[in-house]
C-alpha cells in the first residue's frame, strides 16, 4: 500500500500542463476567418476546436483517421446533424521539446470549402517520456525556461448567445496559470467582457470553462470556471452568472470544491473530501451550503457540516469529530479520482 500510495504521490507533483503540445492557428477557410486550437500528447492522441468566425461557431474534430496524405475529420457544421464536412490536414508538426518550429503554417483542405493554409499563433511543445531521461531533462529545461503572457485559448462550451476564451499566462518554473476569460458575443463577435482571475487555476486545455443553470432561472447560460477537466472530488470551481439587465457576467459569491445544485431549493453545496480520495478510506466531507438570492444575483453562505466515513469497509457516515471538522477545514486536498 505504501508503493502505491508514493506512485500516487509522484503522479499529482508532476506539473499537469509538463505533457502536452498546444498550438493556435489562424486564417481563411474559402471567405470564412477561422481559429484552430489544438491539444496534443502525441501524434496519435490529440484534439482540435475551431471557431468560425462567420458563423460564430464552434467545431470539435475528433478520433482522425490517419491516410497516406494527412489526418482525415468529419464534423457536423453549424451544429446541423445532417451537414458534415470532411477536412485533411497535411502537416501535423509534434516534434516535442522545441520552442519554436520551422513550420509556421497548418495546411489542408475541406471537402466543401476547399484548400486552407493557416498562420501559426502560438505554441507551446512540452512532453516528456517516462524512463526517457533525456527528454525529461530537455523539457524539464524548456518548461522552466518558457514564458509568456495573456494567450486567448478557445473553450469547447458556450451558451446561446456567447463564447469563451479563457486567457493564458506562464511564469518561468511555473504552470500555465488562468488569468482571465473574455467573453465574445455569437451575434457580433466582438469582446463583450474581460474578467480577471487571481485565483491561480491551472489550464486544463478545452474544458475549464462548464455552462449551467446556476441561478435556476431556467436558462442555461452561466457558467463556472474549474480547476480540472473531470468531474472529480476536490474540483476547485467558481461561478459566475449572467445578469440580463447589465448584459455581462457577474461573480456570484460562490467558490467551492466540487459544488452540486439543488434547483427547487435553491441551493449550492460544496463538498471538500479529506483523507484518500483514491480508495475512498477514512473520508471526511465538509460540506458548505448556500442559497441563491434572486434580487441581489449572488449567493449567501448559509450553513455547514461535516460528515465521516470510517474506513474503506463500512461505508456509513457519522457526524465529525470536532477534531475531523478543523483538520479539514486546514487541509490542503488534491483532486481525487472520477466519483
Amino acid at each position: 500500500m505504501n508503493t502505491i500510495k508514493y506512485i500516487l504521490m509522484m503522479v499529482f507533483l508532476i506539473p499537469q500542463v509538463a505533457e502536452a503540445v498546444y498550438q493556435v492557428y489562424a486564417g481563411n477557410i474559402e471567405d470564412r476567418k477561422v481559429e484552430f486550437y489544438i491539444s496534443a500528447i502525441s501524434k496519435n492522441d490529440f484534439d482540435i476546436i475551431y471557431l468560425d468566425n462567420k458563423t460564430k461557431t464552434i467545431s470539435y474534430l475528433g478520433l482522425a483517421r490517419k491516410g497516406d496524405d494527412g489526418y482525415h475529420f468529419r464534423y457536423n457544421i453549424n451544429d446541423n446533424l445532417d451537414t458534415k464536412d470532411s477536412i485533411i490536414i497535411k502537416n501535423f508538426n509534434f516534434n516535442e521539446n522545441k520552442n519554436n518550429h520551422e513550420d509556421n503554417h497548418l495546411v489542408g483542405s475541406s471537402q466543401i470549402f476547399g484548400d486552407f493554409k493557416l498562420e501559426k499563433k502560438f505554441e507551446y511543445n512540452v512532453k516528456w517520456e517516462n524512463g526517457d531521461d533525456r527528454n525529461w531533462k530537455d523539457s524539464k529545461q524548456l518548461f522552466d525556461n518558457i514564458e509568456f503572457k495573456n494567450i486567448e485559448f478557445l473553450q469547447r462550451s458556450s451558451t446561446k448567445d456567447f463564447y469563451f476564451k479563457v486567457v493564458l499566462s506562464k511564469k518561468k518554473k511555473e504552470d500555465i496559470k488562468i488569468t482571465g476569460i473574455n467573453v465574445y458575443s455569437k451575434k457580433s463577435g466582438e469582446l463583450l467582457q474581460t474578467i480577471k482571475s487571481s485565483k491561480g487555476y491551472i489550464f486544463h486545455t478545452f474544458q475549464a470553462i462548464r455552462i449551467g443553470d446556476f441561478d435556476f432561472d431556467g436558462n442555461k447560460n452561466d457558467f463556472s470556471l474549474n480547476n480540472s477537466e473531470s468531474y472529480a472530488v476536490n474540483v476547485p470551481q467558481i461561478y459566475y452568472i449572467y445578469d440580463d439587465s447589465q448584459n455581462k457576467y457577474i461573480e456570484a459569491n460562490l467558490e467551492g470544491y466540487s459544488i452540486q445544485f439543488d434547483s427547487e431549493n435553491k441551493i449550492a453545496t460544496s463538498t471538500k473530501t479529506c483523507g484518500d480520495v483514491v480508495i475512498y478510506s477514512s473520508n471526511v466531507l465538509l460540506k458548505k451550503l448556500y442559497y441563491f438570492n434572486n434580487k441581489e444575483k449572488k449567493y449567501t453562505y448559509i450553513d455547514k457540516y461535516c460528515e465521516s466515513i470510517p474506513d474503506g469497509v463500512n461505508y456509513y457516515l457519522r457526524q465529525c469529530t470536532k477534531k475531523e471538522r478543523l483538520d479539514c477545514e486546514k487541509a490542503v486536498v488534491e483532486v481525487g479520482d472520477e466519483p
